[in-house]
C-alpha cells in the first residue's frame, strides 16, 4: 500500500472512531427521563425476628428519587419501618436501587435499628415488583436487614404513589 492510501485509510478510520465516541456519547447523556420521578411507598407484611425468633406486624414507609444513569434506571430512597412486638423495633434506612428488569426493583443501604434504648447499624436489602396502575403501584415485597448478629426480613405488599 502507497503512503498516500495508507494516510486515507487512517483519516477514514479515524473519522468512524470519532463517529463512534460522538454516537456512544450521545446514547450516554441521553435526555431519557424516568416514567416518574418521585414515588412515595408504604409497605406492609409480616416481619421475622431472628433474635425471638417469631412473627411481628411491621409498617414501612418509604420515599424515593428516580433518575437515569446512561441508559440505566436508578432510585435513592429513604426508607423508614416500625415493627410491633413485645419490644418495638424503629429502622432508618437509605438505599441506593436500580430496576433490572421489567418492574422487579433491587436495592442496598446502610441503616440504623433502634430496638429499646438499644441501636444496631445494619445491611438493608430491599426487592419488590410493582404492578403499574395509572400513576400508582401495587406489588408484592422483601426485606432484609441484617446487624451481623441478628436479622429481620419483612415480606408484604406495598403500594407506591408515582409524581
Amino acid at each position: 500500500m502507497s503512503k498516500p492510501q495508507n494516510i486515507e485509510k487512517k483519516k477514514t478510520n479515524m473519522r468512524g472512531l470519532i463517529l463512534l465516541i460522538i454516537f456512544s456519547t450521545v446514547n450516554i447523556v441521553s435526555t431519557a427521563q424516568p416514567a416518574h420521578r418521585h414515588s412515595l411507598g408504604l409497605g406492609a407484611g409480616a416481619v421475622y425476628l431472628s433474635d425471638d425468633k417469631i412473627f411481628s406486624p411491621g409498617l414501612q414507609l418509604e420515599y424515593a428519587y428516580h433518575f437515569i444513569w446512561g441508559t440505566t434506571p436508578l432510585h435513592a430512597s429513604a426508607c423508614t419501618e416500625l415493627i410491633f412486638g413485645e419490644e418495638r423495633h424503629i429502622g432508618l434506612a437509605l438505599g441506593l436501587g436500580f430496576t433490572p428488569i421489567g418492574n422487579l426493583d433491587l436495592g442496598i443501604g446502610p441503616g440504623v435499628m433502634f430496638e429499646g434504648k438499644k441501636h444496631y447499624f445494619c445491611l438493608h436489602l430491599s426487592g419488590s415488583w410493582g404492578f403499574d396502575l395509572r400513576g400508582f403501584s401495587m406489588g408484592p415485597i422483601v426485606e432484609l436487614a441484617h446487624t451481623g448478629r441478628h436479622f429481620h426480613m419483612l415480606a408484604g405488599l406495598i403500594f407506591e404513589i408515582d409524581f
